[in-house]
């Protein structure tokens, strides 16, 4: 077999340690980039980013031969490292240890991208999809 075919979409939840509000916006301008930087080294996408200041969502095309729990591991554990130990040390940042990740079609990309993409507006105006939250 020469090539794969592949439409495997995720969107991944999870929060900081004890749900803390610990993610300001210094830290989410470093955030994206740090996750995005270690997804293309799994050959997957990022397709959207979104936070609040205690837990963070992505939608990801992945890369049918990585695992979805190695990824998060990784980018939960490279990213912690480099903020709490690069950026800013006095921080005390960290994740919790679980995630969610839910598996999405094509067709609700546009509409779950919206949703990440505007995640402060939701959760300031509690207008929040159940099925894409953390409980």
């Amino acid at each position: 077999m020469g090539s794969s075919y592949h439409q495997l979409f995720y969107h991944f939840i999870w929060g900081t340690y004890k749900r803390i509000d610990l993610l300001d916006d210094l830290i989410i301008n470093d955030l994206e980039r740090l996750i995005e930087d270690k997804i293309i080294e799994h050959q997957s996408e990022l397709l959207c980013f979104g936070c609040v200041p205690d837990h963070v969502h992505l939608l990801v095309r992945l890369h049918p031969a990585v695992s979805v729990s190695k990824i998060i591991g990784e980018i939960k554990g490279y990213s912690s490292y480099v903020i709490a130990n690069r950026m800013f040390p006095d921080s005390g940042f960290r994740w919790q240890g679980g995630f969610g990740a839910l598996t999405i079609s094509k067709r609700e990309i546009p509409m779950l991208c919206k949703y990440i993409k505007n995640q402060k507006e939701h959760h300031k105006n509690k207008d929040l999809h159940q099925d894409w939250e953390l409980k």
